[in-house]
């Protein structure tokens, strides 16, 4: 027992001794009674961001053209400063000099709060590093890489990529890494390889599946159009993916090659039988070139180039006996036709002079044929406006052409108008206006 208190008596002895020492050392430093500081609490000695008094660096920040930073100088820490290299360099030179404190001056084309923002951040330790969102992140990120602040940019790549990012933001990641010298971290780096050829795959199987559910649902599912929109999203979406990964150019080659298959369905399935499934037909051909429209450029011109090789359909619309299937596809074939012709004068689709022509001469016939007084139409006032849009349509293509395309063009024109009952003073108007220019 008395080797035991004695024992006691000892430790307690040492414990007191740590403890005066520890108060000379760091006398602000207050011990809470009842706890063993020794055990579980750690002091942290590094520099606080703000605590002027005990700053030996002014640092004096100046813009592009040498615009100087309101703030300055601020008064920062040389311990806390060599955690950056390209700081460290800079106080190596001044280390034999014995003035204090050290003078700086950096110029920068960062943001005077991005940059103050990541020297703040500097004081913190990783472990309570945060961000607010992406664009904060890849704005830190910037500026730790000019400053070369290690531990910050690896916490920046962990940050972004553990969070969730939008298409546009995803943009902005890929652009600022490329801009970048720096390692970026294996994880990071996998998530945004999407030239992988497993990636592609899956994306590829994905849209094909959404596609396919699309085609073989229920028209009258009221959920239908909630699907389409998020399928319509997600394929507009990649098709602005930067195109050396290969996804916009995939999802271009099945968005055309879905809209190719409805039309060859279309054409394989005109009975009589169908007459009944006239909206799912309305939604398989009309629906992907709404979504096409949505698309680029190349996307509708791949679309011109189905429909000049699909005249199979053509010419099952403009045959005599065929009164049904005529109405049938008015309103499903003509936002499409009407569709290409505004895409092809406004300059959205730039198609070469043989496919503008091939165009007109297939579907010409077919738009008129469309737009017949005794076909299906909601109102008469609709197939006014229709007519219009269209003349003025063709009009505007047929002007792109020289004179020997031209001339082709306007006399199927004016057969079609005439046998179609469609208004004759536009093509004429547009004739006149031909033979001024090239008399």
């Amino acid at each position: 027992m008395t080797s035991k208190s004695n024992d006691q008596i000892v430790g307690q002895e040492l414990k007191l001794k740590k403890k005066k020492v520890l108060d000379k050392v760091i006398p602000s430093t207050k011990i809470k009674s009842g706890t063993d500081s020794t055990a579980n609490e750690q002091i942290d000695l590094r520099p606080q961001f703000g605590a002027t008094n005990s700053a030996d660096v002014r640092l004096r920040i100046f813009g592009p053209n040498r615009e100087e930073y309101d703030g300055n100088p601020l008064r920062l820490h040389s311990q806390t400063l060599q955690t950056s290299d390209f700081f460290k360099a800079l106080l190596s030179e001044r280390w034999s000099s014995n003035i204090r404190p050290f003078e700086i001056e950096v110029t920068t084309d960062q943001s005077f709060e991005n940059y103050l923002k990541c020297i703040e951040m500097m004081y913190s330790s990783t472990s309570s590093l945060r961000f607010s969102n992406v664009d904060e992140c890849l704005a830190i990120l910037s500026v730790a890489s000019e400053l070369l602040v290690d531990k910050l940019m690896q916490q920046c790549m962990r940050y972004l990529e553990a969070v969730r990012w939008n298409s546009e933001e995803e943009s902005k990641i890929r652009n600022l890494l490329s801009s970048l010298s720096l390692s970026v971290l294996p994880d990071l780096n996998a998530r945004l390889n999407k030239q992988n050829n497993n990636y592609l795959e899956f994306v590829r199987e994905n849209i094909k599946a959404m596609l396919y559910f699309l085609s073989s649902c229920d028209c009258a599912d009221k959920k239908q159009p909630i699907i389409r929109g998020a399928v319509g999203k997600f394929i507009v979406e990649n098709l602005q993916e930067d195109e050396s990964s290969g996804i916009a150019e995939m999802c271009r080659h099945i968005i055309l090659e879905e809209f190719k298959a409805n039309i060859e369905i279309a054409v394989t399935s005109n009975t009589e039988k169908n007459l009944a499934d006239e909206e799912h037909s309305y939604f398989a051909l009309l629906w992907p070139f709404t979504l096409i429209e949505r698309c680029d450029g190349t996307t509708m011109e791949g679309a011109l180039k189905i429909l000049c090789e699909e005249m199979k359909l053509a010419h099952i619309i403009i045959q005599p006996q065929k009164h049904y299937t005529a109405s049938r596809y008015t309103k499903i074939m003509l936002p499409i036709l009407l569709g290409c012709l505004d895409a092809l004068a406004n300059g959205k689709i730039i198609a070469e002079r043989k496919l503008r022509v091939g165009f007109l001469t297939i579907w010409l016939p077919v738009m008129a044929r469309l737009l017949c007084p005794n076909l299906y139409f909601n109102h008469i006032s609709d197939n006014d406006v229709l007519k219009t849009q269209l003349c003025r349509g063709v009009s505007n293509v047929v002007e792109t052409l020289p004179f020997a395309d031209w001339r082709g063009i306007y006399n199927i024109w004016i057969d079609c108008c005439a046998k179609y009952s469609i208004d004759l003073r536009i093509p004429f108007a547009s004739g006149c206006k031909v033979l001024h220019e090239h008399k």
